[in-house]
């Protein structure tokens, strides 16, 4: 081999590690990973777009549920089948009331019922999780649980003699109380900044489940069930499922390495199938998520 040859191998040679060095030193200043919005660190995005790193996600929300009154007169006793006027008559029902009934009567209808009956907002909380695919984009799931209670005032019309032409007045308790199952499948995406904090919406379908846990009625201190008159406990259950839609925003912040948190509101379009009610409503929700994903992985 002459010596000219070897010379430029040399200088090849020079080159390629004085490539590699400078190459090794510009990785070693660059951050091979970053924290995501979930809490994950994941590779930095290439050539300005998001890296796929599709992992699950999970954990808990808790949040106050303030839900449309379109149904909540479904409980004032107005209803055919299940009637407040018929429930008092009963003959076991009738005598128990007089006899309750401080004043001295011996008859007694239903004078006015309450046609504005209002829910109560309540707590509600779940479960979330989903996949997701890339820093911004993730299909999720739901699991929420909520309580609802619904009261209100009636009046009964006595036999008691009074000095006007007004009959005498009884007033009385009427309530119920309900639970609401709600499932949601949908997509998010999560816009990322160069702060902390990262907007966020959320879209897709939803099925509520609706219970009926009691509606009774409180005549002095007697207690009657409207649904199962014969029975102070209301062991039937009365439900059904309605389909709709929701949509969601809010902030996402992250907290620590460990953990982060969701605050938004969410709007849902739902059927409550409660006797026969057809109307899609808007239940609305008010927020808080804890997200639980690094709490359980393995380091």
């Amino acid at each position: 081999m002459s010596k000219k040859s070897l010379y430029l191998r040399f200088v090849w040679l020079g080159i390629l590690q004085l490539v590699f060095i400078n190459t090794a030193l510009t990785s070693s200043n660059k951050p091979l990973h970053s924290k995501t919005s979930f809490g994950y660190r994941t590779p930095e995005p290439v050539n300005g777009e998001t890296a796929v790193t599709a992992r699950w996600i999970y954990g808990l929300s808790i949040g106050l549920y303030v839900p449309d009154n379109s149904t909540a007169n479904y409980y004032n006793g107005s209803d055919e089948e299940h009637n407040l006027e018929r429930a008092l008559n009963l003959y076991y029902n009738r005598d128990r009331i007089i006899r309750e009934v401080d004043e001295i009567i011996e008859s007694f209808e239903v004078y006015e019922l309450p046609m504005a009956m209002q829910y109560n907002p309540a707590v509600q909380v779940g479960f979330y999780g989903g996949l997701v695919f890339n820093n911004a984009f993730a299909v999720t799931g739901e699991f929420n649980y909520t309580k609802l209670r619904v009261s209100d005032r009636f009046t009964l019309a006595t036999d008691k003699e009074t000095f006007t032409t007004e009959p005498y007045l009884l007033l009385s308790d009427i309530f119920a109380s309900e639970e609401r199952i709600e499932l949601r499948l949908g997509v998010q995406y999560t816009l990322q900044t160069s702060s902390y904090m990262h907007p966020f919406v959320e879209s897709g379908i939803n099925i509520t489940d609706t219970k009926i846990l009691e509606n009774r009625v409180r005549v002095g201190g007697l207690n009657i069930n409207i649904r199962d008159a014969r029975s102070d406990y209301y062991g039937i259950r009365d439900y059904g499922m309605g389909f709709g839609i929701f949509t969601a925003a809010g902030i996402k912040m992250d907290v620590t390495d460990t953990f982060s948190l969701r605050f938004g509101g969410s709007v849902s379009f739902s059927r409550i199938n409660l006797g026969d009610n057809r109307n899609v409503r808007p239940q609305y929700t008010a927020f808080l998520r804890l997200d639980l994903n690094e709490v359980f992985a393995s380091h």
